[in-house]
């Protein structure tokens, strides 16, 4: 079943990488973004996310994910 919602807009941080996803993967990734955040002066509004674009059977070098955080409004230095 697929089933549409709206949600409302905010503010995140996105990382965006290719390939197959892993845990290992998706763990590196989202240790890059949270010190890229974190250098600069903002502050987390919530836990990391992981986005996944892709079927499973698409090429595995022509997937994209993301991981995506949470910003918190005026939270920038």
């Amino acid at each position: 079943d697929v089933r549409l919602r709206q949600v409302p807009a905010e503010l995140v941080a996105a990382l965006r990488y290719s390939g197959r996803w892993s845990q290992q993967r998706y763990d590196d990734h989202k240790a890059k973004l949270e010190s890229w955040v974190a250098e600069r002066g903002w502050r987390p509004a919530g836990e990391p996310i992981l986005a996944r674009y892709d079927p499973p059977f698409k090429p595995w070098f022509l997937r994209r994910n993301e991981v995506l955080i949470p910003l918190r409004q005026g939270s920038s230095p």
